[in-house]
This record gives C-alpha cells, sequence and structure tokens, in this order.
C-alpha cells in the first residue's frame, strides 16, 4: 500500500489499515488445529494386591465360576440326589470387587483378564436364569403339593374311646372303653371303617353291674387337636355317636335296655 503524498488524515487511516492487516496476518499464523490423539481408558487397579495376587485371584475365580457354570446347566431345574436326601442348591462364586470396574470399559480381550471379563458377563446373565429357575422350581413345588394325595397313617385312623354313655336317660349302662377305625367322608365328618370293639357296664337283675363285651358301628366329628403333658406327638378329639350290640350269652345274667346307642370321645394320633 502507497501513502505518499496524502493528508494528515489518509496518512492516519493508511496506518490503521496496516496494523489491522498486520494483526490479522499474525493471528492466522498463531491458530493452527491441535493433534489428535486416541484417549485411553483407565483400568480400576485393586488396592493393596501385587500383580501376582491380581493374576491368581483372576484365574480361581475363572476356574470356580466355570464349574458352577457346568452344574447349574445341569441342575438348574431338577434337584440334585444325595446320600439321604436331596442336595442344596450350590452358591455361585463371588468375582473380586474391582472386576467390574475392569470389565466396564472392554478393552482387554485376551489373556486371563479378557477371560475373566468373558466370564463376568456370562455370569450375569446366568444370574438372571438362576432367578428364573428358583422361581419356576417354588411354582412346581407348590403345585406338586396342592396336587398330591394326602397320604395318612393307618394307625391315624384308630380311635381309643373311654366312658361313651348311652343317649337315653333312665339307665347306668355306658360304655367303659373300646376302640374302632373311621375312614374320612367329608371335611370333618368320619364313619367306622368296621364295627368296633367295646366293653359295656351293664346293670344286672340283682341290681349289681357286669362288665359285657359288644360292638358298635356309627360316625365321628374330629373337634380338636391337642397335645397330651409328656407326649411328643399330638393327639386328636372326636366325638362319636354308635349303635351297641350285645355278643354272646352274657345277655341272660344283664339287663340289656333294648336298642342302644352311646355317645362319647375318642382320641386319635395326629400325622407328624
Amino acid at each position: 500500500m502507497h501513502c505518499g503524498r496524502w493528508s494528515v488524515i489518509e496518512i492516519a487511516a493508511c496506518a490503521a489499515l496496516l496494523v489491522l492487516a498486520t494483526a490479522g496476518a499474525a493471528g492466522a499464523q498463531t491458530e493452527q488445529t491441535l493433534p489428535s490423539r486416541p484417549i485411553a481408558a483407565i483400568a480400576v487397579a485393586p488396592v493393596a494386591e501385587s500383580p501376582d495376587q491380581v493374576l491368581s485371584a483372576l484365574q480361581r475365580w475363572t476356574t470356580d465360576y466355570t464349574a458352577w457354570q457346568a452344574w447349574f446347566s445341569q441342575w438348574r431345574n431338577t434337584r440334585e440326589p444325595g446320600w439321604w436326601k436331596s442336595r442344596g442348591r450350590r452358591i455361585p462364586p463371588v468375582p473380586p470387587v474391582w472386576l467390574p470396574g475392569v470389565c466396564a470399559g472392554g478393552l482387554v480381550e485376551d489373556g486371563p483378564v479378557g477371560d475373566a471379563c468373558r466370564v463376568y458377563r456370562e455370569s450375569l446373565r446366568d444370574l438372571d436364569d438362576e432367578a428364573a429357575a428358583l422361581a419356576a422350581q417354588r411354582v412346581t413345588q407348590a403345585r406338586s403339593a396342592l396336587e398330591a394325595p394326602q397320604k395318612t397313617s393307618w394307625w391315624s385312623r384308630v380311635h381309643l374311646d373311654g366312658i361313651w354313655p348311652m343317649t337315653r336317660s333312665g339307665t347306668s349302662a355306658f360304655g367303659v372303653f373300646g376302640t374302632h377305625a373311621t375312614m374320612p367322608i367329608k371335611g370333618r365328618f368320619q364313619v367306622f371303617l368296621a364295627p368296633g370293639v367295646i366293653v359295656m357296664r351293664l346293670p344286672s337283675p340283682d341290681g349289681s353291674s357286669q362288665l359285657t363285651a359288644a360292638t358298635d358301628w356309627g360316625f365321628s366329628f374330629r373337634l380338636a387337636d391337642f397335645r397330651l403333658p409328656g407326649f411328643r406327638r399330638a393327639n386328636t378329639l372326636h366325638f362319636n355317636m354308635a349303635r351297641v350290640w350285645v355278643l354272646g350269652q352274657s345277655t341272660s345274667t344283664a339287663m340289656v335296655p333294648g336298642d342302644m346307642y352311646v355317645a362319647g370321645l375318642s382320641l386319635t394320633l395326629k400325622d407328624r
């Protein structure tokens, strides 16, 4: 730019233009793009552990979890048999606390660290499968318990009878003791499976009384469960009504008051 033979104003304007041009060129020369470089993720290092300890922990956990994985694939939906009863479910090995942080970046894919991270990602999927398997197993067990037939021991149907008075007033006859077996009908209601045996106390013509063997048949109604002092097994109390038939020739010396109906309580042993 030529600034010769100009007025003072023209010279000042020319100088200002030269300063602006020089500043723009200098700014263009100093403004440069910074070179790009990759930023590597920093893995979380375990605290207070040597490299050998870290490697040993990784290999040990990888081996233990691989063994558990093989067991889980075989017994996930069934019970593992044992000597006397089914074995309990194995608990999956817990990974080192720092392993999730190491595997978060997904940068290491080879060596012991890569194997451990691969197994760790598989363990996350296995945990979901384990939860689903346990839920399915509980549903199956609950369904089997509801659908399974209720089994009772034969001796839980055997009743011990005692002191059964006559249902008709005006007679001194009553049942002293006896036994009978029942079969369930519906709910608490039961009937005698076969005629029971009972010892009756019957009056005699001379005013005395005598014990006479008899048989009875009727029904039972379950009242409540309770436990006798000194006994570990619980008992069940029943109310009974039955008709009695005197056996043998004892009727010749005993006064049989027509049709005999007795009522009383009985006990059975409760199933565990």
